[in-house]
């Protein structure tokens, strides 16, 4: 698959912040900082309502399976944390970055929200970066996602190749070294995808930042649509799915279950958490948009605050443990 690398784009940036030793770029970060509001939200949700698009690309169908399920409580340690707040906080640095160089970026569409898509009847969905207009590569007018993302040095050599400081610079001779998102980062490349078909785009301008040393990589990917309804179609499958997808492998040591934050309840028989969502009386409802639970046994609708406390009569599925 052709990698698109928009040259006009990383010069500018480079180019804009040197000019005046990054000050116009400071100023747009001072405006942009407070309205990354996942950066700063108070959230104590062990678990999220929807099936994300950015875990629908994920390898194993049972752990996305059973994240939606919540049969696994988010215990992330302090470094995880830190890191996931790390990755909100670069976002305005990227926005920033993109209005120092002549781009308009829409983080809310006309009703003043946070662009979101949803599909399977709200049951799966996504929130994106933004909307960028101005990307010096593309046709002058022309939308495109805008995506962000972090990466550590190893991740980044990947995407990017161990000499892209030097490709960009035009100083070594033999070309684009890294694979680029698809190959690099599968997850971001299925998440990307997803957003442009539900939101009718035909580009995105995904941007990464290497954590270890600020080097930026760029790169515009275009909209595959078979592609991304191929995904979306996965994840309403997921969705809707009665028993839980096969384990990509039956030995808790294999070196993708190792790490797993669904190892216990999928490999090592450790009970589910308890809640509506692992219990044989609930089921989602197909048809309905809100992405709406339903409990068989009390013949309610369930509200998340209800699928979290969950009822006397809980009955745990037996087919979730390993």
């Amino acid at each position: 698959m052709r990698i698109t690398i928009p040259f006009k784009t990383l010069q500018l940036m480079n180019d804009c912040i040197q000019r005046d030793q990054g000050n116009a770029y400071r100023a747009n970060l001072q405006k942009v900082i407070p309205h990354i509001d996942d950066a700063y939200r108070q959230d104590d949700d062990p678990f999220r309502s929807h099936l994300g698009a950015s875990v629908v690309g994920q390898e194993c169908a049972r752990a996305i399976y059973y994240s939606h399920r919540w049969t696994t409580p988010r215990n992330a340690s302090g470094q995880m944390m830190r890191l996931y707040n790390r990755g909100h906080l670069e976002e305005a640095r990227f926005i920033a970055l993109l209005l120092t160089i002549g781009c308009q970026v829409y983080q809310q569409d006309e009703h003043g929200k946070q662009f979101r898509i949803s599909h399977a009847d709200d049951h799966f969905g996504g929130s994106g970066d933004g909307v960028v207009i101005g990307i010096p590569d593309l046709a002058p007018g022309q939308p495109a996602l805008g995506e962000f993302k972090t990466h550590n040095q190893k991740s980044f050599d990947k995407l990017a190749g161990e000499n892209w400081r030097k490709f960009i610079q035009g100083e070594k001779g033999e070309g684009f070294t890294g694979d680029g998102v698809r190959e690099a980062k599968f997850e971001h490349f299925v998440q990307m995808q997803c957003y442009m078909e539900k939101m009718r785009l035909a580009v995105t301008l995904y941007v990464a930042v290497n954590k270890n040393t600020d080097d930026i990589y760029c790169e515009l990917v275009a909209l595959d649509s078979a592609f991304a309804q191929q995904f979306l179609e996965r994840g309403r499958n997921l969705v809707f799915m009665q028993k839980p997808p096969n384990k990509i492998n039956k030995s808790p040591g294999f070196w993708k279950c190792r790490f797993c934050d669904h190892k216990g309840v999928c490999h090592l028989k450790e009970t589910p958490a308890r809640n509506c969502r692992t219990c044989s009386f609930s089921h989602p409802i197909e048809g309905l948009p809100g992405g709406k639970w339903y409990c068989n046994m009390q013949k309610v609708e369930l509200s998340k605050e209800m699928q979290l406390a969950g009822c006397a009569q809980y009955a745990g599925r037996t087919d979730l443990t390993g």
